[in-house]
């Protein structure tokens, strides 16, 4: 959930942890709980390095929306996943070598 700026006519400005579906809605004062409206405020994305940043806008992205993915791997990536099912050649019959 993220962190939303406020301001309330009497109390003046103040933070509050609203989740993404509801930012849009109006949020109670907690001094004197009248309905306040967001404030617009800069989220200083410029001062974020590239990763951060990129790494930020997929969570905000997935939020509200997660993306439904199919997993795809290389051959021989060696992960767990890959593994479960993929068996070795059978030792049953070593003894019938030549028949």
């Amino acid at each position: 959930m993220p962190l939303y700026n406020y301001v309330c006519d009497d109390c003046g400005p103040f933070d509050e942890w609203v989740s993404m579906a509801d930012a849009t809605k109006a949020c109670a004062c907690p001094g004197c709980s009248e309905l306040s409206q967001r404030d617009v405020a800069s989220p200083q994305l410029s001062l974020m390095n590239g990763t951060l940043r990129r790494a930020l806008a997929r969570s905000e992205k997935s939020g509200t929306e997660p993306k439904v993915v199919k997993k795809a791997h290389l051959a021989g990536c060696g992960c767990g996943i890959c593994k479960v099912g993929k068996k070795g050649p059978s030792t049953r019959h070593k003894w019938m070598i030549g028949h």
